[in-house]
Formats: C-alpha cells, structure tokens, sequence
C-alpha cells in the first residue's frame, strides 16, 4: 500500500494522507543536476491528485476557499516536509507543494501535488548571504603576540587550534629590501613589523561548516575531514591594510578639535585648544575629554594619522600637539600671509595622551581662523584625528569584518568547481548532505548485478557519449587585480592556473563549457633584494587592493628558510624570530612533483620550487571525469528494467550496476510508478577503468633535478608525456634524454 506522510510546518507533528487507490504516482531520480549545486534540480515526482476528504482538509484547510482561515498544518508559501514509502519501504523523502485545487459540481474534489526529492535548496536558504554575514563571534579575538604565534603552531585553544592562522601579505606596504627603500620588511630591529601587518587567514574547513549550519543543512564528507583540505585557508582581508574591529571602526571616521577665533595671547605664552563638536567631528567612545585638560586619550597602543591646518589672519604664532603634556610631535607655524598644513603619524601605547596648544610668537593678538565648513575645510583651522591604526597589540578583531566580498553560495559553488565536489541530500534524512570528490563518491558505491532485469522486449540503446560533449572545457579563476596577476593577464590573454581542453578531432563536439570560480590566484613571488615569499596583493602604483577577491591557499607550516624576522611585541619592544609562517598555492614551501597545487592548470612559479607538482585541481580532481567522457570507448545505455520497490529503495547514484559484462553508473530513473512498480526507463553511463591520460605519469624527481617517472627512478617517459604535464625535455644527441623541470621566470616589476 503507498502511503504518503506529511508534517506540518513546524515538524512537530506527522499525518498520513489519504490517496486514491491505484492512481499512479510516478516518480523521477536524477544524478546529473548534483554536481550544480546553484541549480535546484534533483529527484522529482509528476504532479498527482488526492481526494479532498475530511482527513485531508483537516490538514490542509479548505484552500480552495481564499475567505477561509487556513490551518495552522499547513502553508502555500512553505514546503511541506513529506515521506512517500509502500508498506514499510520508504520510496522517497523531500516535500511536496500544492499546485492545484478542483472543484466538481460546486464540490472541493481534489488537490494536486508534486513531490520533490531532498534538493539542493541551498540557494534559497543561503540567499544573498555573504561570508561576512556570518557569525564569527567564537572566533573573534584579540591581536597579541601570544595569539599571533600561537596560531602558527595550530596547538592552542580554539580558534588558534588551527582555525585562524596568521600569516604575511602585502597590503600596501611595499616591502622592498632593495638600496635606499624606505619600506624594508622586518629584517632588523630597527624595522621591526608591525603585528598588524599579519593577516589573519581562516579555515575553509571552518567556513564550510558554518555556511551550511546556517542554512539549517548538515552534511559529512571524508574528503572536508582530510589533512590537506585541513590546510586549505582563505585569507581575512577586503582592504585594510591591518585587521578590521568593530572597536576601532568609528575611529576611522574624522574627529578633532576646533582651533578657535581671536585668541589674544602674550608673546610666548601657551592656551589649550578645547574640543569642538560643532561640524560633524565624531568622537568614538569619548577618547576626547572636553573637561580643563583637553586631551585625546588612546584606546589602545596604536598609530594615528593626524592633520593640523592653521590659518593665520594676524600677527604670527605656533600651534603643537603635545605627547603627555611634555614631548612636541607636531607643530604649524604661520604669518599673517601663510597658511601651514601638515599630515603626521605618530605612535601611543594605551592611555598615552595628545593634547593641542596655541602659542604666540609675536605682539598682538594671535588670530587664527575658526572652522567654518566642517573638518578639512582649506579656509578653517583644526587639528583631526584622520584614523587611529596600526594597533601593536590588544586590538579585538572581528573576522566577519574582514571577510571578502563574496557570497556564500558562490563561496561553496566555487569549492565544487574546483574539487569536483557532488553534493547528494542522503535519501532518509531531510536536509543532510553528502559532500565528495566525483572519483571518491562513485568509488565508494556498492556493485549491483542488474543484468536479469533488462526487458530486452524493448530496445536497449547504446550510443557514445559525443552528443553530451563540449569541443573547449576551461576550468579557471576569476581574474586577478594585482600587479602580477593583471601583467600575467595582459602578456598571456588568461588567467595565472588556467586549464583548457579542447577536442580539435571530435566533428560531433560542440560549444564551449567555462567553469570559473570566484576566487583569484594567489600567485607568490618575492619582496624584491630578499628571498621572502609571499602574496603581494598590491596593485601597479605599490598601494594594496582595495575590494580585492576572494583567494583560497595552502597553509604550508613554518620555515627557517627566510632567516630572522623582527616584530614589535605587546610593549612595543622589537623581539625576533626564526619561524616564518608560510601560505601559498602549493601544499609545500619548496614544492616538489608529489605535492598539490590550487591552480588547474600548470603554471611556472615566480618563486623556487624543485618541480611545478603534478597534481593540480585538474589533474587530481577532474582528469578521469573528462577522459572516461571523452574516451573512444565511453557509452551511454537507455533501457528498460524491471525494479522492485526494494530495488528503489536500496539503490545510491554511486552504485555500480554490472549488465551483462559491463559496468554502468545510474545517471536517471524516468516515471517509477510508485503503486505499481514495474518496468522503468533507465539510463546510465559505462564505467571505465582509469583510463591513462598519458603513458608515463611523474611521480619522481632525482636530486639532479631529473623527473622520474612511473614510480621509478631509472625511467625518464619520453618528450610527449614530459610536455603533457609542462616540465622541459632536454634531447641529447649523446647520453640520455631527460625530462626537467621549467626553469624559474622572472618576476614582473612595478
């Protein structure tokens, strides 16, 4: 008997539904929309009918009357969590929607509905979230040296476990050791960094599970749980050059003094400048204190970026800002004929005072004139407090602040563009998700002998697979804005780590299929006169990217490699380490063939590597996909077969379904006829053995340099296989031929 159980809309409560006896309900399961996770397709049933009985508008409300209060059960707007099962076998688990209502002789006769399997209904719960929409409470935290270094280690107590780690990017430092710069990158005490120049960088691991926490999903998924995809970090910056907190947001914003009008002062004599809010200065937490002493009160040890304006109009005079009522770290000094503007950073520890003092140079009142314009006016005299930044130490910063500009769905869609993730709504458990490589999903599928169900009454159609290809496949990221990745755009017409197959001998292939992610390259190369490593994400005139994109990366551990680094401590005390935290495309500081890369395609480094690695995105995650696709030997099958309702029940779209002599994966199930069973159409793809992209696969490098081959370090492949994953074939008329790494290009400059 089928029966179908609905609940209502809080999912409190069960009710079975009453159906017409023998009216078929047929049902539709569908593999190939799971890899799209942005499009909301997957299995599905034809619209059927149910009597309008008393049971059934119990539940639903007399909805074919809009004047009628529907029940508290059920809503048209909402999705109805639904179970259809025949006897004890559940047959499908999603929801339903009501499509229709009919009435027959002035008689409410039927509602039709249509079932739809657990979809991937991501977009609707996600919306327009964006990353920074989510909740980074748990981890937020304070900038200190003990927290900066312990995120290194990935040992300490949430989120420094390895969640949030700390590393090094260029924001707009432009750090050069090169002669005669003014921004050397931390190499001595003397220019020690800054422990807001880090960047904090956060767990995709982390992302992923608070993304679909948040949309009301669960999911498992081995390949998230991996230590490799445990180093695959996205760095917290969307243009500060240091870590955005929601205590120091409003600080930015202008705040200052106002220099008042005819102040008569004896020659030398000293006033204090009050602080005036007359047009539009902000002063965030009241660090400005307006009582008798007039001073800025610093928040905690920081930089601040000041102006002073004055604008003479009698007899001359200076005006400072004082430190602590004792040190002059600015002064403007004017006539009667002059104005004096000047911009000034200058350095606090927390509780350090600035304080703003006029004083008279020569006889007569010293005339100044007032803000009449609001701060910054070119006719008004203040001193601003333009931004307090560059915080040492004890800066709460709050991640979601720093997040890119991304969506949340493109966030996941881009990791599934990249990993050749499946995401596959586990068919007895509502709104839980199974997340995994291609490969990895269809390997773990149970072997079914179907080969006795074929109705061979009817056609059973074998064609190749020519029909469903594209003659250009590109896998890319979306375009880089820094200095290297737009030279690379300009000089290649591409992005840095595209991959691209074309099938140039298929006469049946057609279109053109680009799978971009949202996500730019994180190209290394080095701070120039040093051999430090990093992203450099600045743009061509040296200033940081200002609403830079997304970036994914490898966290790579720690190396001595770049020799001593200097840091301010939390007293503002130069203090070294050898310990340089690494993040980078490759899985590996010093890569070499058996590590990854998170480009597609191979790409020659900017920065020393034994060897480009051989698995990249495409290769790892997408290679067997595209060559069982486009194999002489790929077919489709379309044929009938006999399923039971266990067969229905029991079967996963990873299964491998043995018929006759051949292996085939399901890619469709058409109108299962729930009340009946029966006969179906079927349609499936044959499962090749992994068919070799090429006959020799590196898998070695000798210390001389030689890759290797085959597991094996006497065997060199040939000129064909050594070109196909991008290393140098060198011939040699004597001796033998060799397959090289490329050899390392130069960097672009600005």
């Amino acid at each position: 008997m089928l029966t179908l159980t609905l609940w209502n809309t809080a999912e409190t409560s069960q009710y079975i539904i009453d159906l017409y006896d023998h009216a078929p309900v047929n049902l539709n399961y569908q593999f190939s929309d799971v890899t799209e996770i942005n499009k909301a397709k997957g299995s599905y049933s034809q619209t059927f009918r149910i009597p309008a009985t008393k049971s059934n508008t119990n539940f639903f409300g007399r909805i074919d009357n809009p004047t009628q209060q529907p029940t508290s059960n059920f809503s048209v707007k909402k999705k109805i969590r639904a179970t259809l099962s025949y006897s004890t076998i559940p047959l499908m688990n999603g929801y339903v929607q009501v499509k229709n209502m009919y009435v027959q002789k002035k008689d409410f006769a039927d509602i039709e509905l249509i079932f739809f399997g657990e979809t991937l209904d991501l977009v609707r719960s996600l919306q327009e979230e964006k990353l920074a929409d989510l909740d980074t409470s748990t981890i937020d935290h304070f900038l200190n040296i003990t927290n900066l270094q312990t995120s290194w280690l990935g040992s300490g107590a949430f989120p420094f476990d390895g969640t949030v780690r700390y590393g090094i990017m260029d924001k707009g430092q432009n750090w050069s050791e090169a002669d005669g710069t003014i921004t050397p990158f931390g190499t001595t005490s003397a220019t020690a960094l800054n422990q807001s120049d880090y960047t904090p960088y956060i767990s995709a691991k982390w992302l992923i599970d608070n993304i679909i926490t948040t949309a009301g999903f669960t999911y498992t998924s081995d390949f998230f749980d991996t230590a490799d995809f445990a180093n695959v970090f996205l760095p917290a910056y969307n243009g500060s050059i240091v870590p955005r907190s929601i205590d120091n947001e409003s600080e930015a914003q202008v705040c200052g003094v106002n220099i008042a009008a005819n102040v008569a002062l004896p020659v030398g004599s000293y006033v204090l400048v009050p602080f005036v809010d007359s047009f539009g200065g902000y002063d965030y937490s009241n660090n400005w204190s307006n009582a008798s002493t007039y001073k800025f009160t610093a928040p905690y040890n920081c930089m601040l970026t000041c102006t002073l304006n004055v604008v003479q109009t009698q007899f001359g005079g200076i005006v400072h800002v004082f430190l602590n009522n004792t040190t002059i770290i600015g002064s403007a000094q004017t006539s009667s004929t002059n104005t004096s503007n000047t911009t000034f950073n200058f350095t606090l520890e927390a509780g350090d005072t600035i304080s703003v003092i006029a004083q008279s140079t020569t006889a007569g009142n010293f005339l100044v004139a007032p803000t009449s314009s609001g701060w910054g006016g070119g006719n008004s005299s203040f001193f601003r407090v333009d931004s307090v930044t560059e915080p040492f130490s004890g800066q709460e910063v709050t991640m979601s602040l720093n997040f890119p500009d991304i969506k949340q769905i493109d966030f996941l869609t881009s990791l599934q563009k990249m990993f050749n993730l499946v995401f596959v709504p586990d068919k007895n458990t509502p709104k839980h998700l199974i997340i995994e490589p291609y490969q990895d999903y269809i390997s773990a599928g149970t072997q079914k002998d179907w080969t006795n169900k074929i109705d061979f009454t009817k056609d059973v159609v074998i064609r190749p697979t020519t029909d469903i290809q594209k003659n250009v496949y590109e896998w890319t990221n979306d375009v880089g804005q820094d200095f290297l990745n737009v030279a690379i755009q300009a000089s290649n017409a591409r992005t840095y780590g595209r991959y691209k197959v074309e099938d140039k001998d298929n006469d049946f292939a057609t279109g053109e299929l680009v799978l971009k992610t949202a996500f730019s390259p994180y190209v290394l190369s080095y701070i120039p006169s040093s051999e430090v490593a990093i992203y450099r994400c600045i743009d061509n005139g040296g200033g940081g990217v200002q609403k830079p994109k997304a970036h994914l990366t490898y966290w790579c551990g720690l190396t001595l490699l770049y020799g001593t680094t200097w840091i301010y401590n939390d007293s503002v005390v130069p203090v070294s380490t050898t310990f340089f935290p690494v993040f980078s495309n490759y899985s590996a500081t010093f890569p070499s063939v058996a590590d990854n890369d998170l480009n597609f395609g191979y790409e020659i480094a900017f920065v020393d590597v034994q060897a480009h690695p051989l698995n990249t995105l495409y290769y790892k995650y997408w290679m067997s996909y595209v060559n069982e696709l486009y194999s002489e030997s790929s077919r489709l099958m379309t044929a009938y077969i006999k399923l039971t309702r266990a067969d229905i029940q029991d079967f996963e779209f990873s299964d491998r379904i043995f018929i006759k002599d051949t292996y085939y994966r399901i890619l469709k199930i058409s109108n299962y006829d729930a009340t009946t069973g029966g006969v179906v159409q079927v349609d499936l793809i044959k499962i090749l053995s992994d068919v070799a992209d090429c006959a020799y696969t590196p898998t070695g490098q000798l210390t001389s340099g030689v890759i290797t081959f085959n597991s094996s370090a006497s065997n060199y492949g040939n000129q064909a296989c050594c070109e196909r994953y991008g290393y140098v074939w060198v011939s040699r008329k004597v001796g033998t031929s060799q397959c090289y790494p490329t050899s390392l290009a130069n960097t672009p400059t600005i």
